[in-house]
């Protein structure tokens, strides 16, 4: 049986961008193990068959995704990992944005402002949860 195990450093990881991101054996070792097998004692002696390291994109200002658009482009981004989740509203708001709307429609003419997931006039709590 195969299971992946996924977790997300950030401290005191260097915030920057790599071109070729690699797994660090340690990172599991010391890190992933540790805490895997405190929760579950049946991966005791289990060793990782294969890695892998990635970047995570993360909005640092609220935990909220950033969308927008300046000189012609359109900037959709930082979701924090759940984009899949909110993807049905991250792209009802950004095509509101493209078509100059104020306002994104959902489920029973919900409405959303897309300027308060812009930068300039930017207007939600913080995220609580990122995972």
């Amino acid at each position: 049986m195969k299971v992946k195990i996924a977790r997300a450093d950030d401290f005191p990881r260097r915030f920057k961008l790599e071109e070729d991101p690699q797994s660090e054996k340690s990172f599991y070792e010391y890190g992933i193990y540790q805490v895997l097998t405190k929760y579950f004692p049946q991966f005791k002696d289990v060793r990782a068959s294969s890695a892998f390291a990635g970047l995570y994109e993360v909005n640092t200002i609220d935990g909220h995704p950033v969308i927008f658009e300046e000189n012609d482009l359109m900037v959709v981004g930082g979701a924090s990992g759940s984009g899949i989740t909110k993807a049905d509203a991250i792209a009802r708001i950004a095509e509101a944005s493209y078509s100059d709307k104020e306002y994104a429609y959902f489920y029973r003419d919900k409405k959303f402002k897309v300027s308060d997931l812009g930068l300039e006039k930017r207007y939600v709590e913080p995220e609580k949860l990122v995972l």
